[in-house]
């Protein structure tokens, strides 16, 4: 069998790379705003695989616009037509310059296939431990997931955190209640939510049901609204795909010293469950009482799932929101836990978009829905100090945010909020 020869291009496009170098070091010099398309317009091209033949195909690149098309197009004119002038005058030495040039092209032929008769003799590197890890969880991830109805049975995740705490010689109330009320559960590392529902085969694959739970004490929720740490929670629920969210809130004692008024908290929750359809609040009396609205919810998705003889297929994320339409024909995508677990890490690559939206919510008084009313208008910082610095006064660019209408009720963000997020990001730090 013959050994194929692959040519990989290093440059596909050189001439467009070019023009874009030169135009981009004239904006640069002369301090232009399109100096920031231009160079998200040459890093685009440069990461593009494939030639291009025409300023009209730069087009599905990010950053060309018809102005940057038509200027290319104009460029490739002139182009030609000095190529085609300095053809003319080159035509008696192209014939020796052609053979001159095949031959290169078969010295060079010739060394590489005998690098690749010598690779093929080599004996292949074994891989490192890692690596095989990383293979295994590539082709995981890539595999599809089926579960005919009657395969598989509900088990209940519980965060290792639900069942820590500092003291290891409190009673482990959360597994103790469950075994009481004999819910199949399992303690797990989860990277988002404190409980959720898996659909497990006799295969051992695991799909997550759309439902997670959020457990807070009201000492708790109280904290973490000081902290900052309720809101970047929601925004991190909001992100893992799963279409069903219950904060599940128990009652603190009397609920005195909770560090925050009461009034307060119950605000917080009535803002969530009215600004987000998809967050559920659900307050009970104690410890005990929370596990037993999980076992009940337990025993409606044992309806829904396993009694109702549903089928269940794997999806990914962005496919998660069409797939739930096939529930009401006796089919379900659903994610793999290992999916979700992976993308809703803490140290999961994040996107600039995602970045930003967790900046702003370390604001005083800005919500998740502010917050991403802002991401919506503008997708990065860059785009807002852009925006910022084309206001005609400080005046106007303080008030730049201040009718952005936020959430469902499309409330306008306000004057103070807008002039706190200017201030944020438009002031320099200074040393000491």
């Amino acid at each position: 069998m013959e050994a194929r020869l692959e040519i990989k291009l290093e440059q596909p496009n050189p001439l467009f790379t070019r023009w874009l170098e030169r135009w981009l070091h004239e904006a640069e010099q002369r301090n232009r705003k399109s100096q920031h398309k231009l160079r998200q317009a040459l890093q685009a091209l440069r990461n593009y695989p494939l030639p291009l033949y025409s300023g009209r195909e730069c087009a599905v690149l990010r950053g060309f616009g018809t102005t940057l098309c038509q200027l290319i197009d104009e460029e490739l004119r002139q182009h030609r037509l000095l190529a085609s002038q300095a053809k003319l005058n080159m035509s008696a030495t192209a014939a020796s310059s052609s053979a001159e040039y095949q031959e290169q092209v078969q010295q060079v032929v010739k060394v590489v296939q005998r690098k690749q008769k010598q690779q093929q003799l080599q004996k292949p590197k074994k891989l490192t431990k890692k690596a095989q890890q990383e293979l295994a969880a590539a082709e995981e991830r890539e595999r599809v997931v089926h579960m005919p109805a009657g395969s598989y049975r509900i088990v209940l995740l519980v965060d290792t955190q639900e069942t820590s705490g500092k003291n290891k010689r409190i009673l482990d109330q959360t597994r103790s209640y469950l075994q009481t009320l004999n819910v199949e559960h399992e303690v797990r590392r989860l990277t988002v939510g404190d409980f959720l529902w898996i659909a497990r085969d006799a295969a051992g694959n695991e799909l997550v049901l759309p439902y997670i739970v959020e457990r807070k004490r009201m000492d708790d929720l109280a904290s973490s609204i000081r902290d900052g740490r309720f809101h970047e929670q929601k925004h991190r629920l909001h992100q893992c795909g799963l279409p069903h969210i219950i904060y599940l809130i128990e009652d603190y004692g009397d609920n005195e010293q909770l560090g925050l008024p009461l009034e307060s908290l119950l605000q917080a929750l009535v803002n969530s469950r009215v600004q987000s359809a998809d967050i559920q609040v659900v307050r009970c009396d104690n410890h005990y009482r929370s596990m037993c609205y999980l076992s009940g919810v337990g025993a409606a998705l044992q309806q829904l799932y396993v009694d109702a003889a549903k089928t269940l297929y794997s999806v990914d994320k962005p496919q998660l929101a069409r797939a739930q339409a096939d529930s009401c024909r006796g089919q379900e995508g659903l994610l793999k836990f290992r999916s979700l677990y992976e993308d809703s890490a803490r140290n999961a690559q994040l996107t600039v978009r995602e970045v930003f939206v967790q900046q702003l919510l370390q604001l005083h008084s800005l919500s998740l829905d502010r917050a991403l009313a802002i991401v919506e208008r503008y997708a990065t910082p860059r785009l807002l100090l852009d925006a910022y610095a084309a206001c005609q006064s400080e005046t106007e660019a303080r008030q730049l945010l201040a009718g952005l209408c936020c959430g469902p009720l499309q409330r306008p963000l306000g004057d103070k909020l807008s002039q706190c997020i200017h201030q944020f990001y438009t002031n320099e730090f200074k040393a000491g």
